[in-house]
């Protein structure tokens, strides 16, 4: 960050901290109660902070704009002013939260701020202020300052691995179905679940549930089993034909809900390829 973002990142938090550094006291008083990622995907993510206001006159006020500049490695992202439509009243005594969100494309940023590309998580630096109004229009703006870092995500891996054939005959079919689920992050996730449909030569021939409570480490990896028994009667003679001769097409589909450092997220996946049948 460079000198002068950073001086203002400290001026405004005294503000939001309370810190008895500052001498000045406003009549709504600021305080960060969280910080969340959502909308977390390969391009992009949100990233906001929650503010809780608190009126300590006697009387209303009423939030009528606010501004904020945002930081990111040294680089300015964004600089947004917002006059409200209607203005968001504060009642006398009373508490009040805002969500004061920042929409990070990951092509916006590698083109802003080029030296976050290679990196696992960047840190977002967020100045502004909040102006009310009193009930004779009397403005006035209370500067903050907030900071939390992100996460550069890199989406999940599924890699298909080649179908086992423990038998394999014109009716039907025991197979053992693989595939790898990779983590390309730094940071570890945990698996809650992953929810699955499985299709072979354009037939779906399985769904269900997989990976349950697993782990999964930062540039991991993990194999899973999905045995099958299918009975080509039912299903279709195409599946008989496509396994008898490989390179099979392949469709694994569905969503993994995981958790990590920044919350918890659901990821879809979505991966189509040929593979092998290796017959036992």
């Amino acid at each position: 960050m460079t000198k002068a973002a950073a001086a203002a990142v400290l001026a405004a938090w005294t503000v939001l901290a309370g810190s008895p550094a500052s001498p000045q006291k406003y009549d709504v008083e600021l305080s960060l109660k969280d910080k969340k990622v959502s909308d977390l995907s390969p391009q992009g993510l949100t990233l906001a902070f929650h503010v809780e206001m608190a009126n300590t006159r006697s009387t209303p006020l009423d939030l009528v704009r606010y501004d904020y500049r945002v930081v990111i490695d040294e680089a300015e992202f964004l600089d947004l002013h917002v006059e409200l439509d209607e203005p968001l009243r504060v009642e006398p005594r009373s508490r009040l939260l805002v969500a004061l969100p920042v929409k990070i494309t990951y092509d916006y940023l590698f083109r802003t701020a080029p030296g976050v590309q290679p990196k696992d998580q960047a840190a977002c630096f967020l100045t502004g202020g909040l102006t009310f109004q009193d009930e004779r229009k009397k403005e006035k703006r209370i500067p903050f300052a907030l900071s939390a870092d992100f996460p550069i995500y890199r989406g999940l891996e599924v890699r298909i691995q080649p179908i086992v054939a423990k038998n394999l005959t014109v009716g039907g079919a025991d197979l053992v179905f693989r595939a790898a689920l990779r983590n390309p992050n730094s940071f570890p996730c945990r698996i809650d679940r992953v929810t699955y449909r499985l299709g072979l030569v354009g037939v779906n021939v399985a769904e269900g549930i997989i990976a349950q409570g697993s782990g999964l480490e930062g540039r991991g990896e993990k194999t899973f089993d999905i045995p099958l028994l299918l009975d080509f009667f039912e299903i279709g003679k195409i599946v008989y034909d496509g396994l008898e001769q490989p390179p099979v097409p392949v469709r694994f589909s569905g969503e993994a809900e995981i958790g990590t450092p920044w919350g918890n997220f659901k990821i879809p996946l979505d991966q189509s390829d040929k593979v092998a049948v290796q017959k036992l």
